[in-house]
């Protein structure tokens, strides 16, 4: 993925610090797993990990259909030392982590666009929900009728 927003980050553990020194979390409503608090002075920020980092890959390998607890196993499963594929907490679109995902981001909106291969959705996840329930199926039983139209089909019948 030949984008600047993109960092390797290949952080080692110290003799003098215990672990590397920042947290993983899952954002409500977004993919992925990404980078919460990074200590001060620890391995993580002198490999120039950042708070928000949205992470791509460990140790080489896509995490994008993985769930937390197996992102965790990954970044433990090198002794002493771990390489994290991180994308800007401001990159604006999302980076689609894996081609055949790329499907799954095909919603009826005029405002996405695709910009040198990298999906940007415009839409949260909050306006999908709202549009998608402002679209629900029509219920004739819900709507209104007039008597005269009532009428009319109990003649027929």
């Amino acid at each position: 993925m030949s984008n600047e927003k993109t960092r390797l980050c290949h952080i080692q553990k110290w003799e003098n610090f215990d672990g590397y020194g920042f947290n993983l979390h899952a954002e409500k409503g977004k993919p992925g797993q990404y980078i919460g608090k990074v200590d001060e002075g620890s391995p993580a920020e002198a490999a120039g990990l950042r708070q928000g980092d949205r992470i791509l890959e460990v140790n080489g390998e896509s995490i994008a259909n993985k769930t937390h607890k197996q992102v965790v196993e990954l970044i433990k499963s090198q002794t002493g030392e771990t390489k994290l594929l991180v994308v800007d907490s401001d990159e604006d679109g999302i980076i689609p982590t894996d081609v055949k995902n790329h499907e799954k981001h095909e919603y009826s909106n005029s405002s996405k666009r695709e910009e040198n291969g990298q999906l940007n959705l415009s839409m949260t996840a909050a306006e999908l929900r709202a549009k998608l329930a402002a679209k629900k199926k029509f219920d004739p039983k819900k709507e209104a009728m007039d008597f005269k139209q009532k009428f009319d089909i109990v003649q027929k019948l």
